[in-house]
């Protein structure tokens, strides 16, 4: 699992007292893989320590701000399970929908989707999230109800090695699609209200440069800059 974390010390305690419950049950090893993202705040002391109490935790301390992007290239390059899950650090993904992954995991799907149920957004974000996923079925042809929820796996051939540009870990699902992601499942997950701090991707960004980014992707798509990957690779 991996969590990127930007000035989340308020979130944290109530995230890490969640995961603990949580992956207590899951009958599989787990891995949590928090990367501190230059946070100004309590994050890394408050993550440093949680390294040290929990065995399945390890912490990147990122030297420079890297963006999500880059948080998730340096984690997906240390993971080391058969899959990845990724969510992001502000409460808003729930933990305990880690339980609605695992049946399909153990099965064998590629990507499992979470999609958010009665999502705590307000309506200009929730047109930006339509109109976002309108231009990825259009564009891409994607099998999946939304394209822009954080709580995602994948098995790890799909993440791994690849050199991401800014702003790809948007477009994962369809990276792993275009790298041979074929057996795809979407479980409901809880989308909370956002306790503390704010949104680094706000409104007017997502309006204004969102759908001018989606067309440069596709065209980075078209030019097999994710090529699929063969059987064999699959298998390791």
């Amino acid at each position: 699992m991996v969590i990127p974390v930007r000035n989340e010390a308020g979130s944290l305690p109530k995230l890490m007292e969640e995961l603990d419950a949580v992956i207590q049950r899951i009958p599989h090893p787990v891995e949590v893989i928090f990367v501190n993202d230059c946070s100004t705040d309590d994050s890394k002391p408050i993550l440093d320590e949680y390294s040290l109490i929990y065995q399945f935790v390890s912490v990147i301390h990122s030297p420079k701000q890297m963006g999500q992007t880059g948080c998730y290239q340096v984690a997906f390059g240390k993971a080391k399970g058969k899959y990845i899950i990724r969510m992001d650090g502000d409460l808003q993904d729930d933990p305990h929908d880690l339980h609605k992954f695992v049946p399909y995991l153990e099965d064998g799907a590629d990507l499992v989707m979470g999609l958010r149920e009665l999502r705590k957004h307000k309506r200009l974000l929730r047109f930006a999230s339509i109109l976002y996923d309108s231009f990825v079925v259009l564009l891409f042809d994607s099998p999946l109800h939304t394209n822009t929820s954080s709580f995602i796996a994948f098995k790890s051939c799909f993440v791994k090695d690849i050199v991401f540009k800014k702003n790809d870990h948007r477009y994962l699902p369809v990276i792993a699609m275009e790298r041979g992601a074929r057996k795809i499942k979407e479980v409901i997950v809880v989308n909370r209200e956002r306790l503390y701090g704010v949104s680094k991707y706000n409104n007017f960004k997502k309006m204004v440069f969102g759908i001018p980014e989606v067309i440069r992707f596709f065209a980075r798509v078209k030019l097999g800059e994710f090529r699929t990957l063969s059987v064999s690779e699959e298998k390791t």
